[in-house]
């Protein structure tokens, strides 16, 4: 009688650890739930985010796209501000060397307006220049491409296989070739521009002018 006594003693002090367990356990279920959450929630931003980024700077490349449709519409072609071969580009300046002109004499760096939180800029190079044996070909540089008319047929190429990698070499066309126009529209959108937390997103498009 005395045992089954302490058996009925002892069983109400084992219900405590298990129900500090119980709990410790339940705590830490709820803890990784909202740390779960917390993550799901910041990737859903950062999806949102990067998507508005990109909206932003598609509408940056159609801007650039309808500039450059009613110049050549006009019979105003835009053509590189400097003339010859280009011995060095200035990565730093966005390629200044590269972009086209706006109005026949004033260079055209950017095409700039803000959407929403956005500060977008376009630049449109053309993509038809000579380059000279000094020139350092750097991450970024608009690649030359051309399409060159020989007689009555289109010949289509570029003068190096990637500007980033400085990779190929000029290459020449024949006496009677005539080199096309071809350009590059390149779209920056960027959010919360000079601070911590600045992000951009970049998109670009080739545009061959269409021969008459």
């Amino acid at each position: 009688m005395k045992t089954a006594g302490r058996n009925k003693n002892k069983r109400p002090g084992m219900a405590l650890p298990l129900t500090l367990i119980v709990l410790l356990v339940a705590g830490a279920m709820v803890a990784v739930s909202f740390v779960f959450i917390e993550n799901m929630m910041t990737t859903t931003k950062m999806k949102t985010d990067d998507e508005f980024r990109l909206n932003a700077a598609l509408a940056g490349l159609e801007r650039g796209k309808a500039w450059l449709y009613q110049r050549i519409a006009s019979d105003d072609i835009p053509s590189l501000s400097a003339p010859g071969a280009i011995n060095a580009v200035t990565a730093s300046e966005s390629f200044k060397e590269l972009l086209v002109l706006d109005g026949g004499s004033v260079p055209n760096p950017t095409i700039s307006f803000s959407l929403d939180d956005a500060e977008v800029n376009v630049r449109i190079y053309d993509l038809a220049y000579d380059f000279g044996e000094a020139l350092t070909f750097q991450p970024g540089i608009p690649p030359r491409m051309y399409r060159a008319r020989e007689g009555g047929s289109l010949k289509a190429g570029q003068s190096y296989a990637s500007s980033n990698a400085a990779e190929g070499n000029p290459g020449s066309g024949s006496p009677e070739s005539k080199i096309l126009k071809a350009y590059l529209v390149r779209s920056e959108a960027i959010v919360n521009k000079g601070e911590k937390d600045e992000m951009s997103k970049t998109v670009e498009q080739a545009i061959f002018v269409q021969p008459k």
